[in-house]
């Protein structure tokens, strides 16, 4: 059996407590699935300026700097799914419950 998961030392995650929205959750994950800021846009049929608002605001609720700092502390607060690459078609696949 292949392992899909490789150990990443721990990190403590902030969070400022505040709650996102549902969209901001949303949007992260579309972005978590690798999509872009325009890509995110045309899926939920918005504009990239509406999803920039959206992940500025994620982030300052995380407590991120950066969009992957943004996608590992959703994860590690189970906001999104976590997503691991799949060895036979090198896709992104959500974490089996």
């Amino acid at each position: 059996m292949i392992a899909l998961q490789q150990h990443v030392p721990a990190r403590p995650v902030r969070y400022s407590g505040e709650a996102l929205t549902s969209r901001e959750i949303e949007i992260l994950e579309l972005s978590g699935r690798g999509l872009s800021i325009k890509g995110v846009a045309q899926a939920l049929g918005i504009s990239p300026g509406t999803v920039g608002w959206h992940l500025k605001n994620s982030y300052q609720k995380l407590g991120a700097s950066s969009r992957e700092e943004a996608l590992r502390k959703a994860r590690a607060l189970h906001l999104i799914d976590a997503l691991f690459a799949c060895p036979v078609c090198s896709g992104l696949v959500a974490r089996a419950s």
